[in-house]
């Protein structure tokens, strides 16, 4: 849109060359055929070498895109609404509490309660009651027992009420697990990081640099000849793929968004390595100051942004439109073969899975110890 919009200002015309990789695209305009290569360019003093810059039009990166991590299993929901530091706490309290209970009860009651209130007796209290569960043993009649327990219930009815609420929203809400966000974060993860061949620049770059983060990157860089191979790979493996950030926008919201507005890609917060962009042109253009010129009042009058924001937006809402389409005609062809359900969306078996395990491990639990009582039961009647 901006080399356009510079045409029809200085009136010559657009005759675009075919080119098959990055190198052919600046080595033609190092050799005069190819009077601009109007696309983004990071400068770098290698670069400048062999051709010269137009006006820095914007401060791009080069920033890393990554496979957008799936769920989490929600069995972790249910130690989700409450932090490790919490659980590990009210278990400290919950040991606490039954000796505290049964030592106050036999000093003040003596010999009476005694039999009547066991350190068992004090744990299944207030283990009980934390379940919100009721008891049938003799609660201790002493003052101090009793504050000891009403405080305890009071504990137990705001925790109970915390991690129920809570854990409707664990159970319902998708939680992602965390992922890479910055370059050092990003080195640690991926085995390989892919690059187009233009990155051998960059590479060399990278193993220049003084920081032991920027040489692990470029010993891990791998080449592709296609941006979509490279994106394709960073879908479908545990890998990353670099270019600029502008263009990753583009290629994500264009290919890889989905219906509801998520994309299967992410883009890492921190930039890899941040740098002016300019188009490269022959040294000694005579057209550089017309070109400077008109690029500078088109960034400054905002044009620049709004065009890429208006191509980023028109990409994901094309996106969506196609594959809600597709949905659709799954959609029809589903509904031919299945009855018509209701629209309300119930809880899977994914969303339930931590209660239906500790159901599972409940019920074993139960029968090892059934096994293990009566084979006791069998073995005490065979010695008698």
């Amino acid at each position: 849109m901006m080399l356009r919009a510079i045409a029809d200002v200085l009136n010559f015309t657009i005759n675009v060359l075919p080119v098959a990789t990055w190198d052919q695209v600046t080595s033609l305009v190092m050799e005069r055929t190819s009077f601009i290569a109007a696309v983004t360019y990071m400068v770098l003093p290698q670069r400048c070498l062999l051709y010269d810059f137009t006006y820095v039009y914007i401060q791009g990166s080069i920033s890393f895109a990554m496979a957008t991590p799936s769920f989490i299993p929600n069995w972790e929901s249910l130690v989700d609404p409450l932090t490790t530091e919490v659980w590990v706490a009210i278990f400290v309290v919950l040991l606490m509490v039954p000796p505290c209970l049964f030592m106050i009860s036999r000093q003040e009651d003596g010999a009476r309660l005694n039999d009547k209130l066991t350190i068992g007796d004090s744990a299944e209290i207030a283990v009980g009651t934390l379940l919100g569960q009721g008891t049938k043993k003799q609660l201790p009649e002493s003052s101090s027992s009793r504050l000891l327990l009403v405080i305890w219930l009071v504990f137990a009815f705001i925790v109970s009420n915390v991690y129920r609420g809570n854990l409707t929203a664990a159970l319902t809400l998708p939680k992602y697990p965390a992922r890479p966000e910055t370059l050092e974060q990003l080195v640690k993860v991926v085995d390989k990081v892919i690059m187009q061949a233009y990155g051998e620049k960059f590479q060399q770059f990278f193993k220049q640099s003084d920081s032991e983060v920027y040489q692990t990157l470029s010993s891990i860089i791998e080449f592709v000849t296609f941006a979509a191979d490279g994106l394709r790979q960073a879908a479908e493996e545990e890998q990353a793929y670099i270019d600029g950030q502008r263009y990753l926008q583009q290629v994500i919201a264009d290919n890889f968004t989905l219906v509801d507005g998520s994309t299967q890609l992410y883009i890492g917060r921190e930039s890899i390595f941040p740098g002016p962009n300019a188009w490269p042109i022959p040294h000694d253009a005579p057209y550089k100051p017309q070109l400077d010129k008109l690029m500078m009042s088109v960034v400054e009058a905002g044009l620049y942004e709004k065009w890429i924001n208006d191509m980023i937006l028109k990409a994901q809402d094309d996106s969506r439109k196609r594959q809600r389409k597709e949905q659709e005609k799954e959609h029809e062809m589903a509904a031919q073969s299945t009855p018509e359900t209701s629209e309300n969306q119930a809880l899977t078996l994914r969303h339930m899975q931590g209660p239906l395990m500790i159901v599972a491990l409940g019920l074993s639990l139960s029968m090892i110890v059934f096994m293990t009582e009566l084979m006791l039961k069998l073995c005490k009647k065979g010695t008698a």
